[in-house]
């Protein structure tokens, strides 16, 4: 399919085209007419950014990865070359709004109209249209840069140049709207991230919610948070003061905790290990490299005792041994680092492999090395019982899914029930949207929605 030769994987389609799809649905009539604009957190390579900005919208996408912003303007500029050659074809007149086209391709849909490539405004890259912007910033994202980025671009007015203009020379623009002013009337933002990693989701959530609970006269705000939907994943790498987060579980006795080897787990999909022949090939090959690694473990703990004596350094012992713990990520384990799919072939492929990167030869400490290193028979009742405990620990990993997803939206709706009872704000509804299927491999699937309660349930 053409979009599929634009970057995008049958996965990645799959969720550009659910959660645009989703996000256009969700407006209410005549909320169009106010929600222009639309701020996509961690947008990497843009897809999601410009599927919006293609409704319609003026999008400003954020990532805090150069590479990742410079591969969204590559896209971008291949997306409107195309365009060009369309229009040249005279096939662009198919795409125009009033014509009511819809096509296949998730970027480029009914709303989508002619867009040409514009100079760099201020080192950022922009695509004009009759109906949508797009601005990429690479920014460190934490709620302190977020809520500026969001206000220095609608004081820039680099939205509503094209917003206004009312005609086009080449790349100029003619008869612009002035820049806003502080003074203004707020504009209401949608904030959106597919996929926000680790700490991420909830910096997203924190300036939402700081933003609604603000006074929104003019002058107070430039912006107004009028929706969010955002789908986080990695929890793993969230921060340790992000769970629990609703009052609910940190009043609890005692308090509700996470350690980093429960987050880990929390990325698991059992229901779709054996969908299929290669799942069931991954997951095999998945089970049998935790398996190998935890039984080399008391050989790097050894190792690493042995050499941290020779030179009189600390071991692993001075760690938070609790939390790296079953992770991978103690001193020795990162020593190891990873090892190709064909490592773990069975155990005496790996055990060569595995030594020969650390270096060690097993012959020089074999009198301190466990039994089932050499014999077989006690390994394999091992590697049985290690399989089964690890199948036993995945299976929790929906729940603890759950519970994160679950601890987040009783905070927003607290934190919305504070602020609505503490100003007059405009009242929101919280839910939580099964969004994606995840037999495309779309694994985290659920996006938390906030929006204005007269706003349709898309449930």
């Amino acid at each position: 399919n053409a979009h599929r030769s634009y970057g995008m994987s049958p996965k990645k389609e799959h969720e550009v085209s659910r959660m645009s799809g989703y996000i256009d649905q969700l407006l209410c009539p005549g909320s169009t007419d106010t929600l222009n604009h639309v701020v996509d957190v961690g947008s990497g390579q843009g897809y999601l950014s410009r599927a919006l900005q293609n409704l319609g919208f003026h999008v400003l996408a954020l990532d805090s990865n150069e590479i990742q912003t410079s591969g969204a303007e590559r896209w971008k500029a291949k997306e409107a070359a195309r365009r060009q050659k369309q229009f040249k074809r005279g096939n662009d007149a198919q795409s125009l709004p009033d014509s009511q086209h819809h096509c296949n391709d998730p970027l480029f849909q009914s709303h989508v109209a002619t867009s040409v490539p514009s100079a760099s405004i201020a080192s950022k890259n922009i695509i004009h249209s009759r109906t949508g912007s797009l601005t990429h910033q690479t920014i460190c994202i934490n709620p302190r840069t977020l809520e500026s980025s969001i206000h220095d671009w609608l004081l820039s007015g680099e939205d509503n140049q094209i917003a206004g203009c009312t005609n086009m020379i080449g790349d100029l623009l003619v008869d612009r709207t002035e820049r806003r002013t502080p003074e203004d009337k707020p504009v209401p933002v949608m904030m959106v991230a597919l996929h926000a990693c680790g700490s991420l989701t909830p910096d997203v959530l924190r300036v939402f919610l700081s933003n609604y609970r603000r006074p929104s006269a003019p002058g107070i705000r430039i912006w107004t948070a009028q929706a969010l939907v955002v789908v986080g994943c990695c929890y793993n790498l969230m921060a340790s003061e992000d769970f629990p987060l609703s009052r609910s579980l940190r009043e609890r006795v005692p308090v509700a905790t996470l350690p980093l080897s429960s987050r880990h787990l929390a990325a698991q999909i059992p229901s779709q290990w054996l969908r299929n022949e290669t799942s069931a090939r991954e997951t095999s090959l998945a089970i049998r490299k935790v398996v190998f690694r935890a039984l080399l473990q008391p050989v790097l703990q050894k190792i690493g005792a042995l050499e941290a004596s020779a030179n009189h350094t600390a071991t692993s012992s001075s760690y938070d041994v609790e939390e790296l713990r079953g992770v991978g990520q103690t001193p020795e384990n990162m020593r190891l680092g990873k090892l190709p799919d064909a490592a773990y072939k069975d155990w005496e492929t790996f055990l060569d492999r595995a030594t020969s990167k650390i270096g060690v030869r097993l012959d020089q400490i074999a009198t301190q090395l466990p039994v089932y290193i050499h014999d077989k028979r006690r390994r394999m009742q091992l590697e049985s019982a290690l399989s089964v405990l690890h199948l036993l620990r995945c299976i929790m990993g929906p729940l603890i899914e759950s519970l994160i997803l679950l601890d987040r939206h009783e905070w927003i709706r607290e934190e919305l029930s504070r602020s609505s009872e503490t100003q007059e704000s405009s009242p929101m509804d919280v839910e939580l949207v099964n969004l994606f299927d995840q037999a495309t491999g779309s694994g985290r699937n659920v996006a938390i929605v906030i929006k204005p309660c007269e706003w349709p349930n898309m449930i």
